[in-house]
């Protein structure tokens, strides 16, 4: 799946080669031949922006550790506890041993020895979250290129930003 490399952060840009480095004019909208490769399905019909674009954020933290996200322990544990993964509060970066099947960290490995910041999944770029940044997000910004990607995660403190956003799901 092709990168959005679209450095102004419009949704469903193609980078116009596999190597494209951010550019405002180096990529392709979804309704053209190009557009097409940055689709899940490799045609106009699917989904779009796994690959760059910007960060999404990820229902998912550091059991203890609410960072810059403006939620109390209490709103997490009594309101949200149900739509948010909690992750154990002894992980560091590549503490990968407590990933959780099914929210896709468990899903990633396995992870290269020799350099685990990136996973066997078409070498996209991974960290996990930490007491410092308790926070998931997906998918990587434009201008992370060949590491970004639908199997990219990273951490983050939680924080307002506008170089992330949010996906809607609708689940039937």
């Amino acid at each position: 799946m092709r990168i959005n490399n679209n450095s102004n952060y419009l949704t469903g840009y193609a980078a116009n080669t596999k190597d494209a480095g951010q550019s405002t004019t180096n990529n392709q909208p979804y309704n053209t031949e190009t557009g097409y490769l940055a689709s899940t399905t490799g045609n106009i019909t699917g989904i779009y922006d796994m690959s760059g674009g910007s960060w999404e954020y990820v229902a998912g933290y550091l059991d203890g550790t609410v960072g810059s996200s403006g939620l109390s322990l209490t709103e997490i544990r009594n309101t949200y506890s149900k739509y948010i993964d909690v992750y154990a509060s002894n992980s560091g970066i590549t503490t990968y041993s407590n990933r959780i099947l099914g929210d896709a960290t468990g899903e990633m490995g396995p992870f290269y020895g020799s350099n685990p910041y990136y996973n066997n999944w078409y070498d996209d770029y991974l960290s996990f979250v930490d007491s410092s940044y308790p926070w998931f997000y997906r998918g990587s910004s434009y201008y992370y290129g060949s590491v970004a990607g639908q199997f990219y995660f990273d951490r983050g403190t939680g924080d307002a930003y506008s170089g992330v956003s949010a996906r809607l799901v609708l689940a039937f």
